[in-house]
């Protein structure tokens, strides 16, 4: 091989799962490098913003096993049926953003470690949501201190600041979508995540690679040698990497292997 790489790490959206096609969504030939590279022994997690039941509903498993995954942009990280991390929110804390929630009329999912479950019936800002990401609509649970690592809500920017005062100062509250936002206990970092796996694995920065196209990936690149950003990727995501892989509709992530890899 051209270099001593151990593992990879390599985003989902937009780096090997393309929205815009049909009926293909996936980047079968960076797949099938990705499955190469595991026969060479290479170690290969998934590091992705999505929970495990959204990897699961786009049946990307199908596809393609990963060694490990980073979920939720590191509240959850498993290698191969053991869990590394997860974060875990508070009993108090869920029903003080929920009762705000319901009281603002609006919506949000729970997300636990393997499943989700929304806390009332859908309304339009959910539905605006799930318009955009082609998944199974949550089914509806009343919320008995189950154990969640996430919250996926539901509403404009109109509602944020009113949100922010009963969100933990420390938590994240990121808007990812006009109409969702992705709130979270600390770490939340894929980079983050990527230490603790490194860490884990006891293999040296020097011998991984990470993969990634959104402003979200790049702190993945500070964790690793090689730090690779798709053309179809973020100027800032672009600026913030070692190397540049060519657009997600050329195979970028079969190509950059095949330079940097075998």
């Amino acid at each position: 091989m051209k270099n001593d790489i151990h593992i990879i790490f390599v985003d989902i959206d937009w780096t090997i799962f393309d929205h815009s096609k049909r009926p293909s969504k996936y980047d079968i030939p960076s797949l099938k490098a990705l499955k190469k590279a595991q026969k060479k022994g290479i170690k290969v997690f998934i590091n992705t913003a999505r929970p495990y039941h959204s990897v699961e509903q786009i049946n990307f498993f199908d596809f393609f096993q990963p060694d490990g995954l980073i979920l939720g942009n590191g509240n959850l990280v498993t290698y191969k049926d053991e869990v590394i991390f997860s974060s875990d929110i508070p009993i108090k804390t869920f029903e003080k953003i929920s009762k705000t929630v319901l009281d603002l009329k609006l919506n949000m999912e729970g997300i636990r470690k393997y499943d989700c479950f929304l806390i009332s019936d859908i309304d339009e800002h959910a539905k605006a949501l799930f318009a955009t990401y082609p998944e199974d609509m949550p089914h509806v649970e009343d919320y008995h201190g189950q154990d969640t690592i996430g919250i996926n809500l539901f509403c404009t920017k109109d509602y944020d600041e009113t949100i922010k005062k009963v969100v933990p100062q420390d938590y994240i509250y990121f808007r990812y979508h006009e109409h969702g936002v992705d709130i979270a206990p600390p770490p939340h970092d894929k980079g983050e995540a990527i230490k603790m796996v490194l860490d884990h694995l006891n293999i040296s920065k020097d011998n991984a690679m990470a993969i990634g196209d959104d402003i979200a990936d790049i702190p993945m690149f500070g964790q690793v040698k090689y730090g690779i950003a798709m053309a179809n990727g973020k100027e800032e995501t672009i600026n913030s990497a070692t190397h540049v892989a060519k657009h997600i509709s050329k195979h970028g992530v079969k190509h950059i292997l095949k330079e940097l890899v075998f």
